[in-house]
């Protein structure tokens, strides 16, 4: 039984009159009510599919945003299926933080690649690699990691070790595979983007040009994206067109977001009837109508669920780490190097009891 204290209902308004007589809680009521009223009529995005399944609008197929021709810098592209046996790729990786030392932090890295060839499916993991950051090998395993590759790493106090290292690892793994593979379409979970930093940019340009050299095609595809256009998610420009179709984004604005360069075309996708649509990035050196080409392949010999390709969503499901990996990779990491649980009490559930939980928890 959870020990709570026990005590009378607080009592409504119990604050000391002066601080009633402030005005601050009809200040603070005014300012909630002013900026809820900016908030009327928006779209808005929650956290919670039950929530949203009760509450969310559904998108009639047959409604179109409101924005003229005259300021649509762009074009719809219908899209035919070309089936033609054309070897799909689907690289992914993720990481996870798996607990903490007294030196430091210890990380696991997967990654997952995927191919479709002959119509059939099959993939190979590497990993989960476990790694051990400290402020002494930091240097160490991150310029070997990024051998071969033109980015140095640098060490900054505000660098995110896990997000660095996943990065790394998936861009040896994308470098791999585009040398690997012959007359492919190799999709990248993400889009075709580099930070503004010439050794960034260099690593991207190498990939995408041996990936070239060896007569594939790149193609990111991005599940969600905060590009817009007029106000609107480019993925929700393609409301009331009949998929499949394509939809190219030609305008200067979204060519470059913010502090990144980006080395793709960029395109939105609805490629199944009653699928989602994405932002489709494609490397910018291959021909307009080669990358239309390429999307038309992708539809004639991938499977689409949700108008998304199954290699790149089997490559998120094998990389990704379950809590079941999570407390095997612990088992095994203690019994191999005699590592020393500490369990930390839940601070929260003792002071509070079953109103002690936070989201997440």
């Amino acid at each position: 039984m959870i020990g709570q204290l026990q005590y009378e209902t607080t009592p409504k308004y119990s604050f000391p009159r002066s601080l009633r007589d402030a005005g601050i809680s009809k200040r603070i009521v005014e300012l909630s009510l002013n900026s809820m009223r900016t908030a009327s009529g928006r779209i808005f995005d929650v956290n919670n599919e039950e929530l949203a399944s009760f509450f969310t609008e559904r998108v009639d197929d047959k409604y179109q945003l409101p924005i003229k021709d005259e300021f649509f810098p762009a074009s719809i592209v219908p899209l035919r299926a070309i089936r033609d046996e054309t070897p799909i790729i689907g690289i992914d990786v993720s990481s996870i933080k798996i607990g903490v030392t007294d030196a430091g932090a210890i990380y696991a890295v997967r990654g997952a690649v995927v191919t479709k060839i002959n119509n059939r499916y099959r993939y190979v993991r590497f990993g989960p690699l476990p790694f051990h950051i400290t402020k002494e090998n930091i240097h160490e395993v991150f310029s070997e990691l990024s051998r071969d590759l033109s980015v140095r790493f640098h060490l900054s106090p505000y660098i995110d070790s896990q997000i660095h290292l996943c990065n790394v690892i998936e861009k040896r793994l994308r470098a791999y595979v585009s040398r690997l593979v012959r007359r492919s379409i190799i999709l990248w979970d993400g889009s075709l983007t580099a930070g503004m930093q010439r050794n960034l940019v260099n690593d991207l340009s190498k990939m995408l040009r041996t990936a070239r050299e060896n007569s594939n095609i790149v193609i990111g595809i991005s599940k969600d994206t905060s590009l817009k256009f007029i106000g609107w998610r480019i993925t929700d420009l393609l409301n009331g067109y009949k998929p499949p179709c394509l939809f190219e984004i030609r305008s200067p604005s979204l060519s470059h977001a913010g502090s990144l360069r980006v080395l793709g075309r960029i395109y939105v996708a609805r490629l199944a009837k009653g699928g989602c649509a994405f932002r489709l990035d494609i490397d910018k050196a291959i021909p307009r109508e080669e990358s239309v080409v390429a999307v038309e392949k992708l539809i004639g010999n991938e499977m689409l669920y949700q108008g998304y390709p199954e290699t790149l969503r089997l490559a998120h499901i094998y990389s990704t780490f379950t809590a079941s990996d999570v407390i095997g990779i612990q088992r095994l990491l203690i019994r191999k190097y005699g590592l020393k649980l500490v369990a930390h009490d839940n601070m929260h559930r003792t002071l509070f009891g079953p109103y002690g939980t936070r989201l997440g928890d």
